[in-house]
């Protein structure tokens, strides 16, 4: 599998957690399973949504890959899966890094250019030394 497949493939199921956790009633879901475990008669006594109501919006959060069930004595228990929130987490905190160098450098040349000086040694630093070659020079 090629690289910009397994990162299409990443980046596709950090949408799907994203899409999942883009609701207020399932973020109070994983709010209240991240502090234990529970059945859905007992979350759904939490939230201002019937049971059947809160069964769907796990059945959303079970596809997504953030909840899982576990049988127990009074029926099955949900549970959070932290793992696809940590990827979707970091993912974000990769874009938000990337972009937060792009407006850096954006402004640098912003700067650069409204200073008016031209002076080389500023531009040099925006853009780490890189300078495309003259049409006359010569190597």
């Amino acid at each position: 599998m090629s690289e910009g497949t397994e990162q299409h493939e990443a980046h596709a199921a950090s949408a799907e957690v994203l899409k999942a956790l883009a609701d207020p009633v399932r973020l109070q879901i994983m709010d209240r399973l991240a502090a234990r475990p529970r059945g859905v008669t007992d979350l759904a006594r939490t939230l201002p949504i019937t049971r059947q109501g809160t069964s769907k919006h796990l059945g959303v959060l079970r596809r997504a890959g953030l909840v899982e069930t576990r049988p127990g004595p009074t029926g099955e228990s949900y549970r959070v899966i932290p793992a696809p929130v940590d990827k979707a987490s970091r993912m974000l905190a990769r874009a938000a890094d990337r972009w937060t160098t792009q407006l850096e450098l954006l402004k640098r040349a912003a700067e650069i250019a409204a200073d008016g000086s031209g002076a080389p040694e500023a531009a040099d630093e925006a853009d780490g030394g890189v300078r495309p070659a003259s049409p006359d020079s010569t190597s």
